[in-house]
C-alpha cells in the first residue's frame, strides 16, 4: 500500500477533526443539523451544507469503514493521478451523491463520506480491478472484488446504521456513478494505458557501466545551411574521381652508371686491388668472362 498522500490526508484529518466535535465540544445532533444537507437547504440559505455533509456520520463503524476504504485505495489513484485531479474525482463524488439525494427525493438529511469512498473504490476497480493482490493468509484476488468486498460491507453498514434513512443513505451510489464518469470522461485512462505502452528508462545506470560523456553538438555553419542539391552532389562527384584515379607511381632514381673498365684498371694500378667495391669487382668479372666467350 503506497504512503498515505495530500488529499487523503486532508479528507481524513477533517473526518477526524469533525468526529472529535461530536465527541467532546458539540453535540452529535447539532453537528448534524449544521453541517448535513437537507432538502431545502438551498432555499433557505444553509448553501454550505452541499459541501459538508461529507464530514459527518451517524454511525462509527460507517466512519471507519470509509476511512478504510479511502486510506487503501486513495494513495495509489492519488499517486498516479495527482492531487489536483484526484481532489477533482472527491468533489465530483460529493456533487453525484447530492443529485442522486435530491432525485431520490428523500427528506431524511444527508451525512457521511460514503459517496466518496465508492467513487474511489470505482475508479480504483476501473483502474487496477484486473491486477492481483495478495491478502492476508496468501489468498490471491483480482482489485475488482476487493472493492467489491468493501463496498458491499459500506452498504451494508450504512442501512443497518439508519444513517438518514434507507433512502437517504442510498444516495451515496451517486459517488459509484460520479467515480464511473469522472474515469470515462477525462483523458486519465487513456494516458495510464498510453504511459504503460511506453517502455520508461531507468533511473540509474548499471554499477558496472562506466558513465557515457555525451557529446557536445556543434553549430552547423550557415553556408552549409545554405548548401543545395547541386553543391552535394559536385562534391560527391569529386570525392568519386578521387577514389578512381590510381596513385602516382614514385619516380624512380636513375641508376648510377656502372663503373669503366679503365677506370677501374687506374684503380688498381694506384691503390691495389683490395680496394675494388663490390660493384666495380662485378664489373671487372662481367668484362672478363665477355672476353672468355668472345
Amino acid at each position: 500500500m503506497p504512503r498515505i498522500t495530500r488529499a487523503v490526508l486532508w479528507t481524513v484529518s477533517a473526518l477526524a477533526i469533525v468526529q472529535f466535535l461530536q465527541w467532546t465540544v458539540v453535540l452529535p445532533a447539532d453537528v448534524h443539523a449544521v453541517l448535513g444537507f437537507r432538502r431545502g437547504d438551498v432555499d433557505a440559505g444553509r448553501w454550505w451544507t452541499t459541501l459538508t455533509f461529507p464530514l459527518a456520520h451517524r454511525d462509527l463503524t460507517l466512519l471507519l469503514l470509509n476511512v478504510y476504504a479511502l486510506v487503501l485505495f486513495g494513495p495509489r489513484l492519488e499517486q498516479e493521478w495527482g492531487t489536483g485531479r484526484f481532489s477533482a474525482l472527491l468533489a465530483a463524488s460529493a456533487v453525484g451523491g447530492w443529485i442522486l439525494h435530491l432525485i431520490s427525493g428523500s427528506t431524511g438529511p444527508l451525512l457521511g463520506a460514503s459517496a466518496l469512498a465508492l467513487a474511489v473504490l470505482t475508479a480504483y476497480a476501473i483502474r487496477w480491478g484486473s491486477v492481483t493482490h495478495l491478502l492476508a493468509g496468501g489468498l490471491e484476488v483480482r482489485g475488482r472484488w476487493v472493492t467489491v468486498f468493501v463496498g458491499a460491507m459500506i452498504l451494508l453498514v450504512g442501512l443497518r446504521a439508519g444513517d438518514g434513512g434507507g433512502a437517504g443513505f442510498l444516495a451515496h451510489l451517486g459517488g459509484i456513478a460520479a467515480g464511473w464518469l469522472f474515469v470515462r470522461a477525462t483523458p486519465v485512462l487513456m494516458v495510464e494505458r498510453l504511459r504503460e505502452g511506453v517502455s520508461s528508462l531507468p533511473d540509474d545506470p548499471p554499477d558496472d557501466l562506466p558513465p557515457r560523456a555525451i557529446p557536445k553538438t556543434l553549430p552547423r555553419s550557415r553556408a552549409r545551411d545554405r548548401e543545395t542539391i547541386d553543391d552535394v552532389l559536385s562534391r560527391t562527384n569529386a570525392a568519386a574521381a578521387r577514389r578512381a584515379t590510381p596513385p602516382r607511381r614514385a619516380q624512380q632514381e636513375p641508376q648510377a652508371a656502372p663503373p669503366s673498365i679503365d677506370a677501374i684498371l687506374e684503380k688498381i694500378s694506384a691503390e691495389g686491388i683490395d680496394r675494388l667495391t663490390a660493384d666495380e669487382r662485378r664489373a671487372l668479372e662481367d668484362q672478363a668472362r665477355r672476353l672468355r666467350e668472345s
